[in-house]
């Protein structure tokens, strides 16, 4: 989006420069130049009957009117910080990366077992960080465990090894589908033994 308004910017200017320069130095020959392109615009709708005229002017003004709301919406959002601030430093200040700090979460959790494919989203926020997994898993693993160690991990990642303070975790899992062909063998269960039947002699 910066890119975008830069050469938007860039074009604009150009465009008032150079306007502004004809306006400018030679008035009455531009009016006169814009007020037959009035006339031949005015001649030419004319030929238009008025509610065919009317429906392509809601239209251009709903479709420059979408337009101009995503750009602004894209120009107001709230921007995702690219760096965020390393709070255990003493007599000095330090901020990492936001894309190292998710490269550094999705080494450390890929290692792990059972995880097929780890995808962090990482958001800077008033007094820390949150952090959004998207877990690819095995289908076999026990997901409360596979969850508690993964939260363990980014923990340990986040505070110890980076110095920052983790404000939220979430964990979205997904299990991978089973190799085709593959028989799911479900597990035993284990019964308790039965008691002894009793006989009573007669």
């Amino acid at each position: 989006m910066n890119t975008f308004n830069r050469v938007v910017g860039v074009l604009l200017l150009l465009a008032t420069i150079i306007v502004m320069t004809v306006v400018l130095v030679v008035p009455r020959p531009t009016i006169r130049v814009v007020q037959q392109w009035l006339w031949n615009l005015d001649a030419n709708l004319a030929l238009i009957s008025p509610p065919i005229l009317l429906v392509m002017g809601v239209v251009l003004a709903l479709l420059v009117g979408v337009i101009c709301a995503v750009l602004l919406w894209l120009e107001l959002r709230r921007r995702r910080p690219r760096a965020i601030r390393v709070q255990s430093i003493s007599g000095g200040q330090a901020e990492l990366a936001v894309d190292s700090v998710a490269s550094r979460l999705e080494r450390n959790i890929g290692q792990l077992d059972g995880v097929v494919s780890v995808r962090p989203n990482v958001w800077g926020r008033r007094g820390g960080i949150e952090v959004e997994l998207d877990l690819e898993t095995s289908p076999e693993v026990s997901v409360p465990t596979k969850t508690e160690e993964v939260c363990q991990v980014t923990r340990e990642a986040i505070e110890d090894q980076m110095g920052l303070k983790l404000r939220k975790v979430r964990v979205n899992i997904k299990h991978a589908p089973y190799p085709v062909g593959q028989p799911i063998v479900p597990k035993p269960t284990s019964y308790p033994p039965e008691p002894p039947t009793a006989y009573e002699e007669v």
